[in-house]
């Protein structure tokens, strides 16, 4: 049996903690692993999905509300180097509320301060909720969808472009809408 054929039997084991694990931080990789694994047939990826939408929701909400009502302070003592990422967070909510809240899991650098942050700065916990709900779907399935299809173009060949061409049509719709409503409310605001 060769080194590869043995890391793909252990993943069999440990392959869903991974994604458990990997969900609560930024773990798109091994999202998408996991997912080239479902793809193969090592793991199921309905479960690579189902644990990876519920970590990354329940794990984002308790942050939301540990920044809602503790703050960041308490972070940024323990590790001075998030200040940065904290800072630059506090400047993408103010300028777009409801588009940073759907979009921060997807920002490299500040996704797991994010949702500390959107606590803390008073956003109402039914729309982080929402938001919360609807981008750790997207993230989930879209993260699935990617790595499934990625290893099943590598392993056969195929690939369906329509596939890409809707879910990318549905992203992008979805990205534009809410840019569209933070861009509408701060001119209401001003």
């Amino acid at each position: 049996m060769s080194s590869f054929e043995s890391v793909l039997l252990n993943l069999q084991d440990w392959g869903y903690w991974l994604v458990f694990f990997g969900s609560m931080v930024e773990g798109e990789l091994i999202l998408l692993s996991a997912s080239a694994a479902a793809s193969l047939g090592y793991l199921d990826i309905s479960k690579v999905f189902t644990i990876a939408f519920l970590t990354t929701v329940f794990v984002d909400q308790g942050l939301f509300f540990l920044g809602r009502y503790i703050g960041t302070e308490w972070v940024i003592k323990r590790i001075p180097k998030l200040e940065k990422a904290r800072n630059k967070a506090f400047s993408f909510l103010k300028r777009m509320e409801l588009f940073f809240i759907f979009a921060f899991r997807f920002i490299y650098g500040i996704r797991t301060i994010s949702p500390l942050i959107i606590g803390s700065a008073g956003v109402k916990p039914i729309k982080f909720i929402l938001c919360n709900i609807i981008s750790g779907l997207v993230w989930a399935g879209g993260s699935c969808w990617l790595g499934y299809e990625i290893a099943d173009t590598i392993s056969d060949g195929t690939f369906n472009y329509k596939d890409v061409i809707l879910y990318t049509s549905v992203v992008v719709a979805i990205v534009a809408l809410l840019a569209y409503m933070t861009t509408k409310k701060n001119r209401n605001k001003s």
